[in-house]
């Protein structure tokens, strides 16, 4: 596994648990405001929106 692999984990993992623990508002501040990023990670896109420099994993999806 090089280092991106690790980075890319890292922020997925944090990613998750940020939407895990988010109420629907900021979910919904998120996708509307939020800056999203798409990120390809071992076979799977992520999509993933930053919301006041937290992020949270919007949509894992196999490509």
């Amino acid at each position: 596994m090089t280092e991106l692999d690790r980075l890319l984990s890292g922020l997925i993992l944090t990613s998750q648990a940020n939407y895990a623990a988010a109420s629907r508002w900021t979910l919904f501040r998120v996708w509307i405001f939020g800056c999203h990023r798409m990120v390809h990670h071992l076979g799977r896109m992520a999509r993933i929106g930053f919301w006041r420099g937290q992020p949270y994993l919007l949509t894992f999806r196999k490509t």
